[in-house]
């Protein structure tokens, strides 16, 4: 059992805060890229994932999970739908940049940066189908659960839901930021007012069993067109 417990914490946990340090520098690579030096400043333009990790929504609360799903007997750990890195530092005011001849919006600017991190999520579920489809190609099998091409496969899903899981529009995710930038300012205003009331609430709701309902068709959705691309 111990074994399996720190098979299952090294597997999951290890590329869940790679995944997670793509994630928050793509946000602060994004703020950069639109001027603001904010998070370049404090250190966190960088993949280095010691920079970004959390200790409890990017270890704690994941490690909890897998420990839950092994001593539950579980024949693999739990691919968690939810976890964080540290909030990425960016100032909207600072942004400069200019497209057309004409200065990104602050709104559009939010935007971009609220949206950089799932992106970087997706791109990398992509490229690592790619890998996955090459290994599959070269002999390796998805049947054994140890085997690299389940870590690969895994690493999928994974940023499948943490990019799903970010773009719910919930304060303090991804997705809150993004509707925010895209409803008219009124009702940005309305919503950002009953959200936030809400957040935490909401969250604890998907932590503790909701996620299942709400991300789990997207993960099965993924997990099917996965072994199509590899099939």
């Amino acid at each position: 059992m111990i074994q399996s417990l720190i098979l299952n914490l090294a597997t999951t946990l290890v590329p869940l805060i790679l995944a997670i340090a793509v994630h928050e520098w793509a946000h602060v690579a994004a703020a950069r890229w639109l001027g603001d030096r904010t998070g370049e400043e404090q250190g966190r333009l960088t993949l280095n994932p010691l920079a970004h990790i959390d200790p409890i929504w990017t270890v704690g609360l994941p490690a909890f999970l897998v420990i839950s799903s092994t001593l539950g007997g579980a024949a693999a750990a739990v691919i968690p739908f939810f976890a964080a890195g540290k909030p990425a530092p960016y100032n909207p005011v600072r942004f400069s940049r200019q497209v057309g001849g004409k200065r990104v919006t602050m709104r559009t600017g939010e935007l971009l940066v609220a949206a950089a991190g799932p992106a970087s999520n997706i791109v990398l579920a992509i490229v690592t189908t790619v890998l996955l489809l090459i290994l599959v190609k070269s002999g390796a099998s998805l049947a054994d659960p140890r085997s690299i091409a389940q870590l690969v496969f895994g690493f999928i899903l994974l940023n499948v839901g943490l990019a799903a899981f970010n773009l719910l529009p919930v304060p303090p995710l991804d997705g809150s930021k993004v509707l925010m930038s895209l409803l008219p300012r009124p009702a940005a205003a309305k919503y950002e007012a009953v959200a936030s009331q809400l957040s935490w609430l909401l969250l604890l709701l998907l932590v503790f069993g909701g996620a299942r309902f709400v991300l789990g068709p997207i993960q099965r959705a993924a997990i099917e067109l996965v072994l199509r691309v590899v099939a």
